[in-house]
């Protein structure tokens, strides 16, 4: 009867805790990256493999990645409360901004775009953007940020909008056969298709923004794009786990500043670091990478002012750089 009755407690006991929370330590922090990993996201790629096990410890928490294979799937999961944190671009923070959706920047992690612009090889005549009038210029798409920055380009340099034709390539996998079908007679492109295309000599560099005074040349500063981006309500709710958060990648972004290309290689995932021209590649992408994880609000207000212009932001909305930066965990 004694057994009897400690077993009906038992199941009773195991049914309360059932109905019970999870504990927070069994919780992961859910993080998405809006896009499979590349050269362009190196920060995270290494934030993950060097101070992201401290941050577990610290938190008592595991933390959980999740490559998102395009952008729109990551914000949505973001804004509905699926993920915590988001890697994912500035703009995407404004749009949101902009349609009432409280994202916020909490640190940058490029201040300048990791792409470039690049002519094909057989057009000698275009030997500075201004020769670009008439021609086409492929994008990864129409609206995204490499058109912001081919709009850029052509308002720096004297162009109107339409004197250049915008042709979107139909994603990364089609920028190469873009450019030997000679469908395009430049593009934007970014790491390790730019390598891909010099070392093919199907074109040359015109622009490389992973340069900071190309990209002053062109935006007047800095231009920030990938960052690490939270809801606002989830911040509140948690300020001490987006400040460990937070410090890590800051922290990471310090690490990189203070390593060579080779170290920062080893620290990407395999299918990057075992390129026979990753550290080659690393030479280019890390002078983009910011070391203190700010940027301005002149920067974000120039991103959002491009928004509007390419219809991807009301030009009703006015769009408050206070409100898309919060910078309260960031190193002062």
């Amino acid at each position: 009867m004694k057994m009897l009755i400690h077993l009906i407690g038992s199941i009773a006991f195991a049914a309360v805790l059932a109905g019970q929370p999870a504990q927070a330590e069994e919780v992961p922090i859910k993080i998405v990256m809006s896009s499979t990993p590349s050269f362009t996201w190196t920060p995270f790629l290494v934030a993950q493999n060097t101070t992201f096990g401290p941050l577990q410890k610290k938190l008592g928490r595991k933390i959980k990645v999740t490559y998102s294979p395009t952008t729109t799937p990551a914000i949505l999961g973001l804004i509905a409360g699926d993920y915590d944190f988001g890697v994912a671009y500035v703009q995407h923070a404004i749009k949101a901004q902009s349609e009432g959706k409280d994202i916020v920047v909490l640190a940058n992690m490029m201040d300048n775009p990791t792409a470039a612009l690049v002519v094909r090889e057989d057009e000698p005549d275009i030997k500075t953007p201004k020769d670009l009038k008439g021609k086409v210029v492929g994008v990864v798409s129409l609206g995204s940020g490499h058109h912001l920055i081919g709009l850029a380009v052509a308002e720096a340099y004297g162009l109107k909008p339409d004197d250049v034709t915008f042709r979107s390539t139909g994603g990364i996998s089609g920028w190469v056969p873009a450019m030997r079908s000679k469908r395009v007679d430049a593009i934007i492109v970014s790491e390790p298709t730019l390598s891909q295309l010099l070392n093919e000599h199907l074109g040359r560099i015109l622009i490389d923004f992973h340069r900071r005074d190309a990209t002053e040349q062109v935006f007047k500063g800095p231009h920030p794009t990938v960052a690490l981006l939270a809801r606002r309500e989830y911040v509140k709710a948690h300020p001490e786990v987006a400040k460990a958060v937070v410090e890590a990648q800051v922290e990471a972004l310090h690490w990189i500043a203070q390593h060579k290309p080779a170290d920062v290689a080893q620290k990407l995932p395999d299918n990057l670091k075992n390129r026979p021209d990753a550290v080659k590649i690393l030479t280019r992408v890390m002078p983009a990478i910011s070391t203190t994880g700010r940027t301005t609000p002149e920067a974000i207000k120039v991103t959002t002012g491009w928004l509007q212009k390419m219809g991807d932001v009301s030009k009703d909305v006015t769009v408050d750089p206070a409100k898309v930066l919060d910078f309260e965990f960031l190193p002062k």
